[in-house]
C-alpha cells in the first residue's frame, strides 16, 4: 500500500515504533513502558497527568503503578501543596531500564534514518510501511 498522506504516515509509523521493542523482555506492559518514558520525561508528573496523557483509566494506572513500585522501579510521594496530588519518580532502577530501553529503540530508528540519508519523511514512510505490511 502507497502512503502519500502525512497523517497516516505519522499514525502508521508510530505504531511502528512503539513495537522496535520487545517490552516482555523487560517484563513490562506498554502502559508501564509509556509511564516510565513520562516520568523520565517531564518533572513532577502526577498521576492524574499521566492518565491524561496515556489515556487510561484509573484502575488500569492504579494496577501498572503498583506493579512498577513492586518491581522497585518508580515511587510515589505526595505534593506538598494539596496531599491529595500523587507525584511519581523513577527509581535509580526505573531510570536505567528506561535508559536501557530508549537506547535499543534509538538504535533501531537510528537505522532507519541511515537508510533514508536522514530525511525525516523518507523514513518515518518507511517505518510506516514496514508497519502496514507486517500487519497484511
Amino acid at each position: 500500500m502507497e502512503i502519500d498522506q502525512k497523517l497516516p504516515t505519522i499514525f502508521f509509523a508510530y505504531q511502528e515504533f512503539a513495537s522496535l521493542v520487545d517490552l516482555s523482555q523487560y517484563d513490562l506492559t506498554k502502559n508501564q513502558h509509556r509511564m516510565l518514558f513520562i516520568i523520565s520525561s517531564l518533572e513532577d508528573v502526577s498521576i492524574k497527568k499521566i492518565l491524561v496523557l496515556i489515556g487510561i483509566s484509573k484502575q488500569a494506572a492504579n494496577v501498572a503503578i503498583r506493579d512498577l513500585m513492586d518491581k522497585g522501579l518508580v515511587t510515589e510521594h505526595r505534593s506538598t501543596v494539596d496531599k491529595r496530588v500523587k507525584y511519581l519518580q523513577l527509581t535509580p532502577a526505573g531510570l536505567a531500564l528506561n535508559d536501557q530501553i530508549n537506547l535499543e529503540q534509538k538504535r533501531l530508528l537510528d537505522r532507519y534514518f541511515d537508510e533514508a540519508n536522514g530525511d525525516w519523511e523518507k523514513a518515518m514512510t518507511k517505518l510506516a510501511q514496514k508497519y502496514l505490511d507486517r500487519v497484511e
